[in-house]
């Protein structure tokens, strides 16, 4: 199995499927640009470009939901993700040399951030190391 993924991920590089931060960037101009025409495109290459940020940002979003670096309603819209991120990249043009998945994770951390619960306490058992680490964060469950 490795060998097969060494293979294709090689591959996929060869043929340029993979891409940077301001790649991204662009992907989510272009996604913005045809949100806000309410109209589809004749245009294959706006709209591999359009497919690919939206399917990107999703498989991250979907990848780290667990991970505590932030917290999207039960009820967030695959769009409400999408113009999150298109807004951080538009937005924040000097992180873009980043990688992609950074940017999405950073975009999402800052559009949907974790609440503290207030009324969390540390274990007595489990002594915290740093401040930072004492927090209690409520998430919701995560999609099934």
């Amino acid at each position: 199995m490795g060998l097969c993924l060494a293979i294709t991920g090689s591959a996929a590089h060869a043929q340029g499927w993979t891409h940077d931060g301001p790649e991204l960037a662009q992907f989510a101009a272009e996604y913005e640009k045809l949100r806000d025409s309410g109209a589809p495109t004749d245009d294959p290459a706006v709209a591999a470009s359009v497919a690919y940020f939206n399917g990107f940002v999703l498989g991250v979003a979907r990848a780290n939901a667990d991970r505590g670096w932030y917290c999207l309603p039960a009820d967030a819209t695959a769009g409400q993700v999408w113009d999150a991120v298109a807004a951080f990249l538009r937005e924040h043009p000097e992180l873009r040399e980043r990688r992609p998945s950074t940017l999405v994770n950073g975009a999402l951390a800052k559009r949907f951030p974790c609440r503290e619960d207030p009324t969390a306490k540390p274990k007595a058992d489990q002594p915290s190391k740093s401040p930072s680490k004492a927090r209690a964060v409520t998430r919701p469950k995560a999609a099934q």
